[in-house]
């Protein structure tokens, strides 16, 4: 500063033209300032200012670097945290612990929707740990309920940032940060952090563990339920939890009922993997449940469920995504102790001949005639039975290899319990159903005269629900109405199952008659002629309908088993046709070939003789030749003989006529 005061008065005084008070250089600058209009001390002051506003942010931009230095060395040593993302499943442990708690739920700082998207995975979390239903006709916070008669209520969160609360006298900050990476979703995942001070996490991982238990324990009132989500890739996720369900308010064959409940309960002892694994068995269980519709098999898989402590993955094969390599990721992903359950199997189509979604029903639906024409009738007639089933069929890109791979593959999960349902067992592969993959199967079919006696129980089981059901009730102990009660029940209930037509009816239908009269069996019993005599005309018209369009389709396969025999046996006439003209072309071009083999072979023949001919002339002119020359040789030689003989004789009668002349002749002889 004194450095800067001396300066001034320097370049004050060079601006004014005093050369004792400048600096060097100070008057050239004051007068180059001075004929620009501007006045050097003025300059001056705003750039000391400057200069000191600047060095008193740097000072602060040191000190702050320190703090955050300080700071993140004191987090890093002396604080404890734990982070939890809003995709994973202790996120909504420990919003429902805060929502129990009280913890943020008044914030002055909060979010608010009154949106209601089921897709949005955050949806499905403020369901969970806010609840469906009030608990209270009063509201405390405004934030226990999500409807009302009016529509959707508005949700209450809250908003990003930093909170706090004791949790046994110890302080716990709590920040909420919104992640910005998310894709398609209404709302941004979000990161919560606990922190407590101290090394020791041990408060953090309390606090967590107490908020599994409690969840935990508040859904084992209800049935956890969880479907797959259509995401990038597709995942498993908790819908709205189902309440529990008893298993004596499901209506079936108690004997059935109690054989499929005591397999699966020795299926989940501890010791069952041991013995399993000990005899080199997979440690699987599958079952099938098959029959009519509304039957009360989703019922009885609820209700197991609910008996066993378990939770339901439930898995469609006819989604658009789902695939080979999606159904192998979701089953890999299924925890130890669960229930799969693979509802309406039959309509995904899935068989041994399944190739992009297009499997047996679909080939059978789309095939020529052509293909079946070396059928037996039945065979035809069977075909054509399934070929009315193939309409309701649904392509799937799930196929039967990969189904199988994912049930009782090498890879495949062990502990879980395998439910598929399917309304015709029949149109399922045989390699699906086989031993080892189902285990036990249970059939489903119309009620009986007991289901229908269980069914008139279940419904007016409950004496508070009947007040004048029992006369002279209010002059009755607890035991004395209770036992009036279940007797008067007995009887109705006798009274109903031999009324209504055993196998007749499915429960689900009995049991929307009943529910109709749900506040007075007798009025359920008073109505019961007349919706007999609807229902019953209902299934005559229904089995009219049936009946006549069985016999169109009799009538149907029975023509088109005519047309093809007849298709077969003009292909057969034509076949024979064309196996006869073959012959005979046959037999013809075999004729033709003799025929030139002959000649060919008459002509070799003449040939061959031919030239043997010309051979035997050749030696015949030969020979005679050489006997003419050998004739010609023996007249010469007679001739030569002759000649000599008649020399001889001459030279004989020479010497005897003419002695004289002898050595004449002798000369000629000789010559």
């Amino acid at each position: 500063m004194e450095a800067i005061s001396a300066v001034l008065p320097g370049l004050a005084a060079s601006a004014t033209g005093d050369p004792g008070n400048g600096f060097p250089g100070g008057m050239f600058v004051g007068n180059m300032m001075a004929s620009i209009g501007i006045n050097p001390s003025v300059l001056m002051k705003i750039g000391v200012t400057l200069t000191i506003i600047a060095s008193v942010f740097g000072f602060l931009s040191n000190a702050w670097e320190g703090i955050t230095q300080i700071s993140k060395f004191f987090s890093d040593n002396l604080v404890s945290s734990a982070t939890i993302r809003s995709t994973d499943e202790a996120y909504v442990y420990l919003m429902k612990w805060l929502y129990n708690h009280k913890i943020s739920t008044d914030s002055r700082l909060f979010g608010v929707t009154c949106r209601k998207n089921q897709m949005n995975p955050n949806y499905r979390q403020h369901t969970r740990w806010y609840g469906q239903d009030p608990v209270e006709d009063t509201e405390t916070d405004g934030i226990n309920i999500l409807e009302d008669d009016l529509g959707p209520r508005l949700k209450y969160t809250a908003a990003p940032g930093f909170y706090h609360f004791f949790y046994k006298r110890r302080l716990v900050l709590m920040q909420r940060k919104l992640k910005d990476d998310y894709y398609g979703f209404e709302e941004p995942d979000v990161d919560l952090t606990l922190f407590t001070f101290g090394r020791s996490p041990l408060t953090l991982r309390t606090i967590l563990e107490e908020a599994r238990l409690e969840y935990l324990m508040e859904q084992r009132s209800s049935t956890l339920l969880h479907t797959v989500v259509a995401s990038y890739p597709p995942t498993w996720a908790l819908g709205a939890p189902r309440p529990s369900r008893k298993l004596d308010s499901v209506i079936m064959k108690e004997a059935d009922k109690e054989k499929l409940l005591k397999d699966m309960q020795d299926y989940l002892k501890p010791s069952a993997k041991k013995w399993y694994h000990k005899h080199g068995l997979p440690y699987r269980r599958g079952y099938l449940f098959y029959g009519l519709p509304g039957a009360g098999k989703t019922s009885l898989t609820l209700a197991l469920a609910s008996e066993l402590c378990l939770p339901i993955y439930c898995l469609s094969l006819v989604s658009n995504y789902m695939a080979d390599d999606v159904l192998m990721t979701l089953f890999a992903t299924l925890p130890k102790r669960c229930i799969i359950l693979l509802e309406d199997i039959d309509s995904a189509g899935i068989d041994r001949q399944s190739m992009s979604g297009v499997g047996i029903y679909t080939a059978m639906a789309s095939n020529n005639d052509e293909d079946d024409e070396d059928d037996e009738a039945e065979d035809i007639r069977k075909r054509e039975e399934k070929k009315k089933m193939a309409s309701l069929k649904q392509n799937s890109f799930v196929s039967l290899s990969g189904l199988l791979n994912a049930i009782d593959g090498i890879s495949s999960h062990e502990g879980r319990i395998l439910i598929m349902t399917t309304n015709y067992r029949e149109l399922l592969d045989k390699a699906l159903i086989r031993p080892g993959r189902v285990d036990m199967e249970v059939h489903f079919g119309n009620a009986d005269i007991e289901i229908l006696e269980g069914l008139f129980k279940a419904v007016y089981s409950d004496e508070e629900d009947l007040p004048g059901f029992v006369r002279g009730s209010e002059k009755m102990t607890q035991g004395e109405r209770k036992q009036k009660h279940t007797e008067k029940l007995e009887k109705l209930a006798q009274e109903f199952g031999a009324r209504v037509p055993s196998d007749k009816f499915t429960p689900a239908e009995v049991q929307g008659y009943l529910l109709s009269h749900k506040s007075d069996p007798e009025d359920a019993l008073d109505a019961l002629d007349d919706w007999l005599k609807s229902k019953l005309n209902e299934i005559d018209l229904l089995e009219q309908s049936e009946k006549k369009a069985k016999e169109r389709l009799e009538r149907a396969t029975e023509k088109k088993i005519k047309e093809l025999q007849k298709k077969k046996r003009d292909r057969l006439k034509e076949e024979r046709k064309e196996k006869e003209e073959e012959e005979k072309e046959q037999k013809e071009k075999e004729e033709k070939e003799k025929e030139e083999k002959e000649k060919k072979e008459k002509e070799e023949k003449e040939k061959k003789a031919k030239g043997e001919g010309e051979k035997k002339e050749d030696a015949e002119e030969k020979g005679g030749e050489k006997k003419d020359k050998e004739n010609d040789e023996k007249t010469c030689s007679e001739e030569k003989s002759k000649m000599v003989n008649d020399i001889s004789e001459k030279l004989t009668n020479g010497v005897t006529d003419h002695g004289s002349e002898a050595p004449n002749g002798t000369a000629e002889v000789a010559s």
